[in-house]
């Protein structure tokens, strides 16, 4: 499993599931997408985060299982305010270009469990240990949150998105806004 730094991850992928917003007066509509989101096209972009092994709070017990909880039960609300990533990225049939039908079809959720510690990720090669973190996700998916738990404890959660649907910017603030 020997890899520059140290291993080779392997993710077993635990649950994966779709979470609508919870405001169900939300109507559906369809996004355009500007010129300038256009440019670097239709393309998958990711934040990647990575965290201690959590404390326990009088509420939690500190298990990877309170961090996953946490996700199911916020991700509808966050969804209210960043409603489109709740939606699906369409190419229009007459223009050809991509938009955003935002009908709440829902984020997706994934959980799974890495094979190795944390600290034996290559942090300086991406290709080689950092993005095999990262899982697939469908084209069309506008936001994939992707939590990851490791043998020490501690986790990674993966917001994958696509960059007609938000630049490098807004997606840092929509992780900003989750915490």
């Amino acid at each position: 499993m020997a890899s520059g730094n140290g291993c080779v991850p392997h993710v077993r992928v635990v649950s994966r599931r779709l979470v609508q917003a919870s405001d169900a007066s939300i109507q559906p509509r369809v996004l355009a997408v500007s010129n300038l989101d256009l440019l670097p096209q239709a393309i998958q972009v990711s934040m990647f985060c990575v965290y201690p092994k959590p404390s326990p709070s009088p509420s939690t017990t500190g298990a990877f299982q309170d961090v996953v909880t946490a996700f199911a039960s916020g991700l509808p609300s966050l969804l209210n305010h960043f409603f489109p990533f709740a939606g699906r990225v369409v190419t229009d049939p007459c223009s050809g270009l991509p938009e955003v039908h935002c009908g709440n079809q829902g984020a997706e959720l994934v959980v799974g469990v890495a094979d190795v510690e944390l600290s034996c990720l290559d942090y300086g090669s991406v290709g080689a240990s950092i993005a095999k973190i990262l899982l697939p996700y469908a084209g069309d998916v506008a936001l994939s949150v992707q939590v990851v738990s490791f043998p020490c404890g501690g986790f990674t959660v993966a917001w994958g998105t696509n960059h007609v649907v938000v630049d490098g910017r807004g997606l840092s603030l929509l992780v900003s806004t989750s915490h």
